[in-house]
Order: structure tokens, then sequence, then C-alpha cells
């Protein structure tokens, strides 16, 4: 093909062979790797998505399963495969870019909604075909998004706990961040941790539910909450942690 500019040069699976740029990843070693991971474990279907155990849309080359899997490595966006197709879904922002950077293993599915994920499994994945994800990777609201695409369609929606990008990626995969965490100055923080966490015991009281605890998963909740930044991912001021709050104990 005639040399192209980047904002151009995308791939062409129309052609034989097909043109791939320079930018694209072979990813067929990593399916390969993961498909037979899925057979070991009875799964016709793993959904792969691009976010974190926290739910963040940045994250560290760690958690960086999609990217890993597909090449795309754009902040939004989700992977399907099956033992014979492999998809990616995502937002308008990305569809130069993934067309840039996947290979012809994959389709590219130009929406996000989760809607368009069901119906693209239900046609792939047979009737009493399990599919599967990680569970620590999914809010609950989506989680109940994908039951009820799939429910009463003859396929279950199976969360198994063992990560399995994670197993395929193995000893490759970069190890968990080890970064300082420091605290913030008092003029920087408008209130101290501890006027912080007697607010949030005053809202539990006043709730309606009278809740008594409140677990924070997001990380920029636990770095408010407590006055304290990290780097355990690029360019973000956080680090990993979980904050369990009740009536007394932190």
């Amino acid at each position: 093909p005639q040399a192209a500019s980047a904002r151009t040069d995308v791939r062409d699976c129309s052609v034989d062979p097909p043109y791939l740029p320079p930018t694209a990843t072979n990813t067929t070693a990593q399916l390969t790797a993961l498909r037979g991971t899925m057979r070991a474990h009875g799964i016709h279907a793993y959904i792969v998505p691009s976010t974190d155990a926290h739910m963040s849309e940045y994250i560290a080359e760690r958690d960086s399963r999609l990217g890993w899997l597909t090449g795309f490595t754009g902040s939004a966006g989700t992977g399907v495969v099956t033992q014979d197709k492999a998809a990616l879904w995502t937002d308008s922002r990305y569809w130069t870019q993934a067309e840039r950077q996947l290979d012809c293993n994959w389709e590219l599915q130009r929406t996000p909604w989760i809607e368009s994920i069901g119906l693209w499994i239900l046609e792939a994945v047979p009737v009493g075909g399990n599919i599967s994800l990680d569970p620590f990777l999914f809010s609950i609201d989506t989680w109940n998004s994908y039951s009820r695409a799939l429910h009463g369609s003859g396929r279950t929606l199976l969360p198994i706990e063992t990560n399995l990008v994670d197993q395929v990626w193995g000893d490759q995969r970069p190890p968990p961040a080890s970064s300082e965490i420091y605290s913030l100055p008092p003029a920087f923080t408008g209130s101290s941790w501890q006027e912080k966490v007697a607010g949030i015991r005053q809202q539990m009281e006043q709730h309606v539910r009278r809740p008594t605890a409140v677990l924070l998963s997001g990380l920029e909740e636990t770095a408010w909450l407590f006055n304290l930044r990290g780097d355990d991912i690029p360019y973000n001021p956080v680090f990993y942690a979980y904050t369990l709050l009740t009536n007394t104990t932190i």
C-alpha cells in the first residue's frame, strides 16, 4: 500500500494478506494461550474490561489486561474472546486508534454499550455456554447489566475469581507498584483526616438507612479521606488501598 500518514495508517483486513500498520500488535499468541485456559475452565466466552479492581479509568501497566491482550491502549474499552472469535468495544474517541493498534484477530465494535456486547455474545456462544469474567473488575451495576442482557437465553454468566488473563500473562506481567505514600501539608487539605472521618460518621447517623459501615474502593476516595497521596498509577497521585470505615473503627 502507498505510504499513509500516522493518522490514517490503519489496518485493512479485507485484503490477502491483511495489511497491518507498524502500530498494530500481533495477538495470536495471547489469544491462543487464553483460549487454552478457557477450555480448561469450561468457559465459552471471557469478558475483559479496561478497568482495574478499583474501577479506575487510568491504570497501572500491571492492570492493563485489555492492552496486553489486544494491543489497544485507549482508556475505555471491553474485549470478549470466544474459541473462534474476538471483539473489542470502544467509543468514538478511540475508533481510529483501535484500527491502528488491533490486528485482524479482532473485530472492532463501534459502540460501548453492554446491550451490544450481550447481543454479540448470544450470537457467538451456543445455548448452554458459560460466559465468564473476573468479578473484582466489574461494578455491581455492570454485572447486573450483563445479567439482564443474558437473562433467559440459556447461557450462564459465571464469575471466576482466577483472572484468566493474569494466568496466561504469567511472569511477564509487571510487578505490583511499591511507591512511597506521603501526607499532604494542612495548608492544602482544608480539613484534617480526623475531621473528615467525623463528618462521614455524622452522615451515616443521619442517613435514612443508618449504615454501620462504609467501604471505599475508589483510590481517590481513600487518598482524599486521609490527606495522603502516592504514585502507584502514572500521572495519578493515588495509591492502592481499600478503606472500611465503621462507627468506631477504621
